[in-house]
C-alpha cells in the first residue's frame, strides 16, 4: 500500500523549500498538482524528474479512483497546490476523506501558507482566528459574510482578487465596518507590500491604482467596547419602536451596562 503525501510548496520564494519537501518529491512515484506547468517549474528547479498529472476542482472526482488505484498498487503519490499548503481553499478534501476512510496512509509535509504568514504580520490578537477562503462575490453568502464581520470579535483572514479589492473595500465602508484591516500583497515575493488601515483609509490608498498580485486580507475582530456599542445601539433601536421616551431608554440601558445615563442619552437624543 502506497502513501499520499500532501506537500506544501513555496508561496513565492523558492528559498522556502524545505529539505523534507525535496526528499519527498524525489522519492514519490508520481505527482498531482493544480497547474502542471507550475509543478514542472518547481521540479526543474530541484532537478527532479517525475510523472506529473493535473488535479484541480473540475476533475478531482474523476482523479479520485485513479489515485486510489495507484496507492493500492503500492505507489507513493504527492499532492501539490499551485502555491502554499494543499486543501486550504484548494481541492483535495474529498480525496483525503476517501483515503482516510479506507485507512490508506496519508502524510502532510508542512510548509508555507499565505494564511499563516498574513496572520503573523497583522499584529492582531491570534489567540483565536478564522479563515473563510475567498470573500463571496454576491448573494446571501456575501451578505452573511458582511453580517459576521460586523459583530465578530475573532480575527478573520480571507482572500480576494486584485480586481475585486476596491469593490470589497467599498462594501466594507458602505456597511460601516470600521475594523482595522491588513492587506498583504505578493507575500514572500520581491514586491511584497503590507498595507494597514480602516476600509475607508485603504480605499483611498487604492483609488485609481492598478492593483496586481495575490491578495490576502486580515480583518481585526471587534474590541469589547465596540461590541458593547453595537449591543446598545441594537437595544435602543428595538426600544424606540415602542415609543418609549429616550430618557427612560437611557436609564434602562444604564442599569445593565457600565455606561452612564447621560452618556447614553447624548448618543441617542437626536435619533
Amino acid at each position: 500500500m502506497g502513501t499520499l503525501f500532501i506537500c506544501a510548496t513555496p508561496i513565492g520564494n523558492l528559498s522556502d523549500i524545505s529539505t523534507r519537501l525535496t526528499e519527498t518529491l524525489s522519492k514519490v512515484d508520481c505527482i498531482y498538482g493544480e497547474d502542471t506547468r507550475r509543478v514542472l517549474k518547481l521540479l526543474n528547479h530541484l532537478n527532479i524528474k517525475k510523472p506529473v498529472y493535473s488535479y484541480f476542482l473540475g476533475n478531482e472526482l474523476e482523479k479520485l479512483n485513479e489515485i486510489e488505484n495507484l496507492l493500492d498498487s503500492g505507489k507513493d503519490v504527492a499532492l501539490l497546490s499551485d502555491a502554499g499548503t494543499p486543501l486550504i481553499a484548494d481541492p483535495g478534501s474529498e480525496l483525503v476523506a476517501a483515503l482516510a476512510h479506507k485507512k490508506i496512509k496519508i502524510e502532510s509535509i508542512p510548509g508555507p501558507s499565505s494564511v499563516i504568514v498574513a496572520l503573523t504580520l497583522s499584529g492582531f490578537d491570534l489567540s483565536r482566528f478564522r479563515f473563510v477562503g475567498f470573500i463571496p462575490r454576491s448573494g446571501k453568502e456575501r451578505s452573511s459574510f458582511i453580517s459576521d464581520l460586523v459583530t465578530s470579535d475573532i480575527t478573520t483572514v480571507c482572500f480576494t482578487s486584485p480586481k475585486r479589492l476596491s469593490k470589497d473595500l467599498e462594501t466594507f465602508v458602505k456597511e460601516r465596518i470600521t475594523n482595522e484591516i491588513v492587506i498583504c500583497r505578493e507575500l514572500t515575493k520581491k514586491f511584497e507590500t503590507i498595507y494597514r488601515g480602516t476600509a475607508k483609509e485603504l480605499l483611498e490608498e487604492f483609488k485609481g491604482n492598478d492593483v496586481k498580485g495575490e491578495i490576502t486580507l486580515v480583518i481585526e475582530g471587534l474590541k469589547k467596547q465596540t461590541r458593547l456599542d453595537l449591543d446598545v445601539e441594537s437595544a435602543v433601536n428595538n426600544l424606540l419602536k415602542y415609543d418609549i421616551p429616550k430618557r427612560e431608554i437611557a436609564k434602562t440601558i444604564s442599569l445593565i451596562t457600565d455606561i452612564s445615563t447621560n452618556e447614553i442619552y447624548e448618543k441617542i437624543k437626536d435619533l
